[in-house]
C-alpha cells in the first residue's frame, strides 16, 4: 500500500502535524523531538482511547519496554471528533487524574473543573473536529522490573489503558 493510500483513510483533522510543547521553568518552549515523533503516530495509532459523546482521551509513549528507572514519557492526546465544539489548544495544560498501576499520580481533577476546558484560558481555540496535543507529558520511573499500567481519568471520559513492562537490562 502507498503512502497516499494509508493517508487517505485519517480524517482531515489529524493530516497535520503535532504541535507539542513542554515547560521549561517559567517559559514554554517546543516539545523535544522524540516526543513529538511519539505524537505524530497518533492519527493512525490504533490503541486510542474510546469516544464518549464525540469525545477520546489518548495517551501514548514511545515503546512498550523499558529498562529499570528509564523515564518513560507519557504523551497525552484530547479529540472531539463531533462537530459544534470548541477545542482549547493552547498549552501545555495540566494533567489531572492520571492513575499509574491504579493508584493517582497526578493532583485530581478540581471541583466542578472539566479537563478539556481548562477554567482561566485565553489562547487559541479551534472548532472541531480537532485534536489537543498541548498537555503537560507525564515522566515516570519505576525501580523494579515488572508489568505497569498507566491510564488518564479526568471526569466522565478515560483514555486507552497503556501497558508496558520495566525490565533490568542483561549485562
Amino acid at each position: 500500500m502507498s503512502n497516499s493510500d494509508h493517508t487517505k483513510d485519517i480524517p482531515e483533522h489529524l493530516k497535520g502535524p503535532p504541535t507539542l510543547y513542554v515547560r521549561v521553568g517559567e517559559r514554554v518552549a517546543a516539545a523535544p523531538q522524540e516526543d513529538v515523533e511519539v505524537a505524530r503516530r497518533y492519527p493512525s495509532w490504533p490503541h486510542k482511547g474510546p469516544l464518549k459523546d464525540g469525545k477520546r482521551l489518548t495517551i501514548m509513549t514511545k515503546k512498550v519496554t523499558y529498562a529499570v528507572n528509564e523515564g518513560v514519557r507519557v504523551i497525552h492526546i484530547a479529540e472531539v471528533v463531533k462537530l459544534g465544539e470548541m477545542v482549547y489548544v493552547m498549552g501545555p495544560k495540566p494533567v489531572y487524574d492520571e492513575y499509574v498501576d491504579g493508584k493517582l499520580a497526578t493532583g485530581p481533577l478540581p471541583e466542578g473543573g472539566d479537563a478539556l476546558v481548562p477554567n482561566i484560558y485565553q489562547g487559541l481555540t479551534l472548532p472541531s473536529p480537532a485534536a489537543d496535543y498541548n498537555y503537560e507529558i507525564t515522566s515516570y520511573r519505576f525501580s523494579e522490573p515488572g508489568t505497569h499500567q498507566i491510564q488518564w481519568n479526568p471526569g466522565p471520559l478515560r483514555s486507552n489503558v497503556l501497558t508496558f513492562k520495566v525490565q533490568r537490562h542483561d549485562r
